[in-house]
C-alpha cells in the first residue's frame, strides 16, 4: 500500500486562500495546519487511516520522528525565497534582522543584504534546546527582529524582548521543492515493496538470522532464523526500536556477543545504503556455539595447511649459564601475560625460539603463532601481506582475495622479526592495527576485529632509531610494553660447548671436543651466535670422520675473518675476550653518541656512574 502525504503547514505561514489552491492542485496532498508543540494527535488521526509520509518544520518534524520512528518524515527546509516574502510582507528594511531556522545554509543571504540594505545574522534552531539563549545571543549581537517559526515568534513574544518577532512565510518554492523529496521517498518506498516478497523469501533461505533495520534503528524485516533465536514470532517484531530487542546499535562494536534465553547469539551488522542514500543496516545473528566450532575447524585446516604453530618451547633452549637462565626466567614470566612484547639480541641468538616459547607458556599456546620476517617482505606486499586484501585489489591480486596474517593471527601471536625493517610509512599502518585493534582488507572498507599478541624482535638499537626519526616512536611504546634482552653467546659463559654438544648429537654424531678445542669454542666470540655453532657442528658431521675433534680441525672448520684480529695462536683467555668485548661495546657506545657520556650510557642501558666505573677497571680514557 502506498503511502499517503500529509503535509503539516506551520501556523501564520499561510492563509486559508493559499491552503485551499494547494488542496486543489495537489489533490493526493493532506494539507493540514498543525500546532507546533503538538502536533501528534493530528498524525496518529490521519494513520489511522493507513500509512502516511510526513512532512514537517523544526519541531514539529523532530517530535514526530521521536514519537513515530516508522514513519518517513521529510524536514522542510527554509530557503532565501520564504526569508524575502517576509520581509516583503512585513515591510522590513534598513535594519538587523536575526533568522532562526534548522537551516544554516541558506544561499543569497549576502545578497539580500544588499538589496534590502539589512544585515542578517543566521542562527540554527536545535530541537529540544533552550531557545530563549539563542534569543539572547541574537539581541546581543543586535538584532532589531527576530524571524522564526511559530515556536520562536512565542518565545521571543513572551520574553518582551525590545525586538519585534515575525514568522516566517512558507513560500511556493520551498511547498513544491518538499513534495517534490517526498515524491522520489514515495518512489523509492514502492520499489521497497515490490521486492518485500522477494527480499523475504532469499532471507528465509540463509543459515543465519538476519534482521534489517532503517535509518533510524526501526526493524524492517527479519527472517525465520533470527525470529526462533529470539523466540517472538516476525510481525512482533517489524517496527520495534532494534537497541530495546537487541540492546545493541549500530555505534557498538562491529561483532558484539549477547545472551538471549541462555543463549550467546554472536551479532555482526553491516551498514547499507539504498537507492535514495537512507541508511540501511543488516544484522547478522549466529549461534555462538556453532560458529566456535565452525572457527576451529577453519583454523585447524590453515594451521595445518600453513604450518602456522610454535613448536618450541623453553625447554627446548640449550644452555646453563646465568644469563641465558635469567632470559629464561624473564620469557616465563612474560608468558603469563597477554602484552606486547620486544625482543632485542644479536643475529643468530634465538629470539624467534624465545617468542615461541613465550607463545607457547601463555593463553594463546592452542591457537595460531604467525611468524613475519618484515625485512623479506618488499614494501609493495607488505600491507597486502599482513592484512590482506580481496578481489580484484590491484593487478595479479588473487581471484578470491587473501587473508592477511593478522587475520590468520587471531586468537593468537603474531611475530613481526626484524622489525626496525619495515619503512617509516607502514610503521603508521601497523600503528594503526595495534591501537584499534581491527584490520580492513586492502581494496575493502569492511572492517575485521582482531584479538592479536604481538611479539617483535630486532638486532637493532630501536631508541637509537626513534632519535634518529627512522623509527615512529608512538609505535616503539605500542611494542615496547614488555622487552628482554638474549644475550650472545659471548656473554653465556660455557654454553658455547654445551650448545656444539647438542647439535652435534641432534645432527646424529658421537664425536667429543679434545680439551684444546673445547677452550678454543668457549674463547672463541661467536658473533653468528647459535646458528653459527649449529653450522660448525653440521660441518664438523659432514667432513670429520675422526670421534674426537681437535681445535686445529676446528680452527680449519672456521672461518675467523673477518671477526678476530688475532691469530689463532693468540686467543684471548675467557675474562680477557669479555674485558675486550666490554671495552669495544662502550668505544661504540661512546662514538653514536658523539662522546656524549649520558648519551652514551643510556644506548648501553646503564647509569653514568657505571659507565665510569667500568671504563676506570678497563683502563679506558674519556674522550
Amino acid at each position: 500500500m502506498t503511502p499517503k502525504i500529509l503535509f503539516l503547514v506551520p501556523k501564520d505561514s499561510m492563509d486559508d486562500k493559499q491552503l485551499k489552491y494547494y488542496r486543489t492542485v495537489y489533490p493526493d496532498v493532506l494539507f493540514e495546519f498543525s500546532d507546533p508543540y503538538d502536533p501528534i494527535p493530528l498524525v496518529e488521526e490521519k494513520l489511522s487511516e493507513g500509512p502516511l509520509i510526513v512532512a514537517g518544520r523544526g519541531n514539529s518534524a523532530t517530535v514526530i520522528r521521536k514519537k513515530f520512528p516508522n514513519i518517513h518524515v521529510v524536514q522542510i527546509k527554509i530557503t532565501g525565497y520564504d526569508i524575502i516574502r517576509s520581509l516583503d510582507k512585513y515591510n522590513i528594511a534598513g535594519t538587523t534582522i536575526a533568522v532562526i531556522t534548522n537551516n544554516l545554509e541558506i544561499s543569497g543571504l549576502n545578497i539580500f543584504e544588499k538589496l534590502y540594505s539589512i544585515r542578517i545574522i543566521s542562527f540554527l534552531m536545535v530541537p529540544f534546546v533552550n531557545l530563549e539563549n539563542v534569543i539572547r545571543d541574537a539581541m546581543h549581537q543586535g538584532a532589531d527582529y527576530i524571524l522564526g517559526g511559530a515556536i520562536t515568534c512565542k518565545i521571543a513574544n513572551e520574553m518582551k524582548i525590545s525586538a519585534k518577532a515575525i514568522p516566517l512565510v512558507l513560500g511556493n518554492e520551498t511547498l513544491i521543492s518538499t513534495i517534490h523529496e517526498i515524491r522520489q521517498v514515495q518512489e523509492a518506498i514502492k520499489v521497497e515493496n515490490s521486492r518485500q516478497n522477494f527480499i523475504s523469501q532469499l532471507f528465509d533461505s540463509i543459515d543465519n538470522g538476519i534482521i534489517s533495520v532503517d535509518h533510524n534503528g526501526s526493524i524492517m524485516l527479519v527472517n525465520s532464523i533470527a525470529s526462533r533465536m529470539l523466540q517472538m514470532q516476525s510481525h512482533h517484531l517489524i517496527g520495534k526500536d532494534i537497541e530495546a530487542i537487541l540492546g545493541i546499535n549500530n555505534s557498538d562494536e562491529a561483532e558484539t556477543i549477547i545472551n538471549i534465553n541462555d543463549n550467546k547469539i554472536l551479532v555482526t551488522h553491516n551498514p547499507l545504503q539504498n537507492e535514495n542514500q537512507e541508511s540501511v543496516i543488516i544484522y547478522t545473528l549466529r549461534e555462538l556455539s556453532y560458529i566456535e566450532s565452525l572457527k576451529t575447524q577453519l583454523r585447524r585446516v590453515e594451521y595445518n595447511n600453513n604450518k602456522h604453530l610454535a613448536r618450541f618451547n623453553f625447554k627446548n633452549i640449550i644452555g646453563k649459564s646465568a644469563s641465558i637462565r635469567n632470559a629464561i626466567r624473564i620469557g616465563k614470566s612474560y608468558g603469563n601475560t597477554d602484552s606486547n612484547v620486544l625482543i632485542s639480541g644479536e643475529t643468530g641468538t634465538g629470539k624467534e625460539m624465545f617468542a615461541q616459547s613465550i607463545h607457547n607458556a601463555g593463553s594463546r599456546c592452542n591457537n595460531a603463532f604467525v611468524a613475519v620476517n618484515c625485512a623479506a617482505l618488499p614494501e609493495t606486499l607488505l600491507e597486502s601481506e599482513l592484512f590482506g586484501y580481496v578481489e580484484g585489489a590491484f593487478t595479479g591480486a588473487n581471484r578470491k582475495g587473501k587473508p592477511g596474517l593478522f587475520e590468520i593471527a587471531h586468537n593468537g601471536t603474531i611475530f613481526l622479526d626484524e622489525i626496525s625493517e619495515i619503512s617509516y610509512t607502514s610503521q603508521g599502518k601497523l600503528l594503526r592495527v595495534l591501537q584499534e585493534k581491527y584490520i580492513v582488507r586492502l581494496g575493502s572498507q569492511k572492517i575485521i576485529p582482531i584479538n592479536v599478541r604481538v611479539i617483535a624482535a630486532t638486532n637493532q638499537n630501536l631508541r637509537e632509531l626513534v632519535e634518529k626519526k627512522k623509527f615512529r616512536e608512538d609505535l616503539y611504546y605500542r611494542l615496547n610494553v614488555l622487552n628482554m634482552v638474549i644475550p650472545p653467546v659471548r656473554e653465556r659463559e660455557g654454553d658455547a660447548v654445551v650448545l656444539l654438544n647438542y647439535f652435534l648429537k641432534k645432527f646424529g654424531s658421537n664425536v667429543s671436543l679434545s680439551d684444546n678445542a673445547a677452550d678454543f669454542i668457549n674463547q672463541y666470540a661467536w658473533y653468528g651466535n647459535v646458528r653459527e655453532i649449529s653450522n660448525l657442528a653440521e660441518r664438523i658431521v659432514a667432513t670429520t670422520t675422526s670421534m674426537i675433534i681437535t681445535r686445529e680441525q676446528i680452527e680449519n672448520l672456521l672461518d675467523l675473518q673477518p671477526y678476530s684480529k688475532q691469530s689463532t695462536s693468540q686467543l684471548l683467555t675467557p675474562l680477557q675476550l669479555r674485558e675486550e668485548t666490554q671495552a669495544e661495546e662502550i668505544k661504540n657506545a661512546i662514538r653514536q653518541a658523539n662522546g656524549n657520556m649520558g648519551r652514551a650510557a643510556d644506548i648501553l642501558k646503564i647509569n653514568r656512574s657505571t659507565l665510569w666505573r667500568r671504563m676506570k677497571k678497563l683502563n679506558m680514557t674519556s674522550p
